[in-house]
């Protein structure tokens, strides 16, 4: 007969799987949500811990939100690289608190079933494994940010660099720096030029200069390549001057998004060569096999 006490984790461990995978399914935002999160007033705040849960958000975001009103000085998040993606810390931490859970509570199941069988495990090997599935689990969703953050980052470099190469043409085309740089970023549709224009927009609104409030978004999204033109626009020199340095800067964005090009063409080659070899060490042994049959059976 099944204990009381074999059952109890097993249920634990099977609603936290639920949780787990309603967690991991993409949550249907309403259209408030969405229009929030693409103000300008709303984004800049981003970077912020929440200090209330979400009414109508998903289930990680009102955990999350719970924790960042309790713990929120104490845990550290890459507010930047949620900003940039668009992610709310509140979401990011709930879900990285449901993914810690999950990993402490599976080997309590694993335990629980094989207790039920008959064989339970020592008492120390569950405990070990749950320590160290919730600390991986937790960093986990850490990892997927920065890796999502690295490659936003490598398509905004891209942006800016054909965004520099308009502004120094309208700077050369005698345009003041502000009307350079709030005209040229009407021509864009990407991410960062509806940022961009967000940001101006916002800035015009409270008398902030337009180079300030670029300097201010490269700064909130941890992209360098916004603030150095901000600085060089800043000080509004001779056009002439001011186009050779955003030309040259453009210049150097460009051989920086060579170089990462070349870097990941590397990387994408030395993952191919486990794959690769395991394949032949494969082919090989399904060709040995009945070669080395042939000749002991002789």
């Amino acid at each position: 007969m099944i204990s009381t006490g074999a059952v109890l984790p097993a249920a634990a461990a099977g609603a936290l799987i639920g949780l787990a995978v309603r967690a991991l399914l993409p949550a249907r935002r309403d259209l408030t949500s969405a229009l929030n999160r693409l103000d300008v007033s709303t984004a800049s705040t981003a970077a912020q811990p929440a200090s209330a849960p979400a009414a109508g958000g998903s289930l990680q975001e009102r955990i999350g939100a719970y924790l960042l009103a309790g713990f929120g000085g104490r845990v550290a998040l890459p507010y930047k690289d949620l900003n940039l993606l668009r992610i709310s810390p509140a979401a990011h931490l709930g879900k990285r608190f449901l993914f810690a859970l999950y990993g402490l509570l599976l080997p309590q199941l694993l335990q629980a079933l094989s207790a039920a069988a008959g064989a339970p495990f020592p008492f120390s090997v569950p405990v070990v494994l749950s320590l160290v599935l919730g600390c991986f689990f937790w960093f986990v969703p850490g990892k997927e940010v920065a890796a999502d953050a690295a490659a936003a980052r490598l398509v905004v470099r891209q942006a800016v660099a054909s965004y520099l190469d308009r502004v120094a043409l309208a700077r050369i085309a005698n345009s003041g720096a502000a009307q350079a740089l709030t005209q040229t970023a009407e021509v864009g549709n990407g991410f960062i030029f509806v940022r961009m224009r967000q940001v101006f927009h916002e800035a015009d609104l409270s008398g902030v200069t337009v180079w300030d409030a670029l300097k201010q978004l490269g700064e909130e999204l941890d992209i360098p390549e916004l603030t150095r033109p901000a600085d060089t626009l800043a000080l509004a020199g001779d056009g002439a001057a001011v186009y050779t340095t955003l030309r040259a800067q453009a210049q150097q964005l460009r051989k920086a998004q060579l170089s990462d090009a070349k870097a990941q063409a590397n990387e994408a080659s030395e993952a191919m060569v486990v794959p690769v070899a395991f394949g032949v060490i494969l082919m090989l042994v399904f060709v040995m096999i009945p070669v080395t049959f042939t000749i002991l059976g002789n």
